[in-house]
Parts: structure tokens; sequence; C-alpha cells
């Protein structure tokens, strides 16, 4: 009966040996990973360092040429001033146009027009195409002008 035991007791002992070694190769694993990602990690930031670097120094050379260019500009419209005869007599006009009856009237009319198309059957599609409008502007006008 002890020899039984013992047989038991060193199947035990190396199923435990087996698996000890099984999960020690797991970890080793994982710790490889780990590393494999921290270095991924390092080269990510030294680009994203290197990426925001060039955008800065790309942004200040164009902050210096926008200003350089607005100061070339601004010293032009001062010799074109200072080259220019003086104005004597300046007389200012105002047109006063009747803008918005007419941009009321187009989007009666292009109302009108969109209601008659939807009511042949056609699609919002359609009667964005037809009219020469956006699909969702179609929508939002026939939504709001629905009987």
């Amino acid at each position: 009966m002890t020899t039984f035991l013992w047989f038991v007791s060193f199947v035990l002992h190396g199923i435990s040996l087996f698996l000890i070694i099984l999960l020690s190769l797991k970890w080793m694993k994982i710790k490889e990973t780990e590393r494999e990602q921290a270095e991924l990690i390092r080269e990510m930031e030294t680009m994203m360092t290197t990426y925001l670097m060039q955008f800065k120094e790309e942004n200040e050379r164009f902050v210096k040429q926008i200003t350089s260019s607005t100061i070339r500009q601004h010293s032009r419209s001062l010799r074109k001033e200072q080259m220019s005869p003086p104005v004597e007599h300046v007389v200012d006009r105002i047109e006063l146009s009747s803008t918005a009856p007419k941009e009321e009237q187009s989007l009666e009319s292009l109302v009108s027009e969109a209601l008659k198309l939807q009511q042949q059957g056609r699609t919002i599609d359609e009667i964005a195409k037809t009219l020469k409008r956006g699909k969702t502007e179609m929508e939002l006008l026939l939504k709001f002008h629905q009987k």
C-alpha cells in the first residue's frame, strides 16, 4: 500500500512540477510582451514629440510669414496714400435696395416648388437635386412647412 501512495505522490509531484514550468513560461512571455509594449510606447512618444515640434516650427514660420506680409501690405498702403493727391471733396452714396423682400420671395418660391415636388411623390434626394440645394436643407424646409 505504501508503494502505491509513493507512486501517487511522485505522479502528483510530477504534474505539479510540469504545471510550475508551464506557469513560468507563460509568465516569461507576459513579461516579454510588457517590455515590447513599453518600448512601443516610448517610440510613439518620441514620434509624437517630434511631430509636435515640427508642427510648432511650421506654425512659427507661418506666423512670421503672415506678419511680414501684413507689414509689407501696410507699408505699401501707406506709400499709396502718401503718393495719391488729397481728396478735396468726397461724396458717399448709399444705395438703398430692397434685398430682404427678394430673398423672402425666393424663399417662398423655393418652399412652394419643394412642396409641389413632394406632392408629386418625389423623394427628398430628387427634390434637392432638382432645386440644386442640399438634402438636409430640403428635409428641414419640408418638415417646417408641412401642413
